[in-house]
């Protein structure tokens, strides 16, 4: 390290505080490098600082240790050493997030018994201009439907579509077919399949992943796992003032009915009768959107909040709309997911009252990582 120089996280390197640890997030490699939280506390405090400023602060006892922490961020091109005169060319990156519409993305449900009309729906997605669709088959389909499906969304304002279904040899024989002639498909998921396994298509453009331990049904949304995380900068910054899974969303369930999320019983009224302008601007449909990680229980200590999605359908206590989410399996107090060595529940390292909501016990906590970690 250069005495006189300063040292800076790159601008898409961005720390986040948890109770026990800290993470970088590299929203431009998708990237999550774990930090004690002393080091996030030298990187946001001690940003102004020169290496000597720094070792002034912290001592001659703490040397090898911060030398240890910078060692590490150059090596993982975390952060980089610059001049004085150089200070107020890196600015830190706006998180400000914003969309040209009510509806970035939306979940259409196809069942057996479906009365919901698709060429409607779809049509009505393209006059509000929404992005993304995700189209959950809740019944066996054919091929040639697949394609008349895919079709209704040509020269629509739609982007991007992602199939969910169940395993079918028949459809999965002829993928390829399907990536090709159609461009906006860019997922395809089966559930119920042989083995678990995933593979990429058109040049690593599309994807296609295979469950064999899952099952496709509409009350199966809402886990928690890092293999949900998304570490990239339209996530991040959104998830600071909103909700990542439900913010500028429409879901349209197999009867038709306009929904916040097809699992919720709550309905806006049905693409019969209703315009999705008129659901949106429904008194409580766009309430859900502006809950965010940081107010949530459990989750506001999380280093993961802005990273993970959040479910406000299957919540621990149903009638507190800040509750943590039923289907997750970490805990953030003692940083261990459910089925590691020493794991505990959330409930165990605090008390929840619907006035306080979750209280972290600090002193029960520190025993917990005593037992886990050894720390003292």
């Amino acid at each position: 390290m250069e005495p006189n120089k300063y040292y800076r996280l790159f601008a898409p390197c961005i720390p986040v505080k948890g109770f026990r640890r800290s993470v970088i997030a590299d929203l431009n490699r998708h990237q999550l490098f774990y930090i004690p939280n002393k080091l996030y506390q030298i990187l946001t405090r001690g940003k102004n600082r020169t290496w000597s400023d720094l070792m002034e602060k912290y001592g001659d006892d703490n040397l090898d240790t911060l030398t240890s922490y910078f060692d590490f961020l150059l090596q993982n091109e975390l952060i980089f050493p610059f001049n004085k005169e150089e200070l107020a060319h890196f600015p830190s990156l706006s998180l400000q997030w914003d969309f040209p519409s009510d509806c970035s993305n939306a979940i259409l449900d196809i069942g057996h018994s479906s009365n919901c009309d698709v060429a409607k729906a779809i049509a009505k997605l393209d006059k509000i201009s929404c992005y993304h669709l995700q189209i959950r088959l809740l019944c066996e389909v054919k091929q040639t439907y697949l394609e008349k499906l895919l079709e209704l969304t040509n020269n629509t304002s739609i982007r991007t579509v992602q199939l969910m279904m169940d395993y079918c040899q028949n459809i999965d024989n002829h993928l390829d077919t399907l990536f090709e002639k159609y461009w906006k498909l860019v997922k395809v998921e089966m559930f119920g399949s042989p083995e678990n396994r995933s593979t990429s298509l058109k040049g690593n453009l599309a994807l296609v992943v295979y469950y064999a331990d899952k099952v496709l049904k509409p009350e199966n949304c809402g886990v928690v796992s890092t293999d949900y995380f998304c570490i990239e900068m339209k996530h991040f910054t959104e998830s600071q003032r909103h909700n990542t899974c439900l913010n500028r969303k429409i879901c349209i369930d197999a009867e038709g009915n306009i929904k916040n999320c097809p699992a919720m019983a709550k309905s806006y009224g049905n693409i019969k009768d209703t315009t999705l302008e008129e659901a949106i601007n429904k008194p409580g449909f766009k309430d859900l959107w502006y809950i965010c990680k940081d107010q949530i229980d459990v989750c506001k200590d999380c280093e993961f909040r802005y990273m993970c999605t959040d479910c406000r359908c299957f919540i621990k206590d149903p009638d507190n709309i800040y509750s943590q989410p039923a289907k997750c399996p970490y805990n953030p107090y003692i940083c261990l997911w459910e089925g590691q060595e020493g794991y505990v529940p959330v409930e165990e390292c605090g008390t929840y009252s619907r006035e306080t909501g979750f209280v972290p016990d600090k002193k029960r906590i520190a025993e917990l990582n005593k037992r886990i970690w050894g720390e003292e």
